[in-house]
């Protein structure tokens, strides 16, 4: 599952753990892996909430029915 992150400030420059860039200052979907978590605990990039996505086709269950 990804997530997504931005970095703190849209000034701060956050490399990618590849070496082909940055961070985007409006953030990246990205696999939580150890170079992550560094940056998140380091307090360089934060964790952007995403709202969970739904099915349409799904509906609530009911009880009794």
């Amino acid at each position: 599952m990804k997530t997504r992150i931005k970095p703190r400030a849209s000034t701060l420059s956050v490399l990618l753990p590849d070496g082909s860039g940055t961070l985007p200052p409006d953030g990246l979907a990205v696999h939580l892996d150890t170079y992550w978590h560094r940056r998140i605990a380091d307090g360089d990039v934060i964790v952007v909430a995403t709202k969970p996505q739904t099915n349409a086709k799904t509906r609530p269950a009911t009880r009794g029915a």
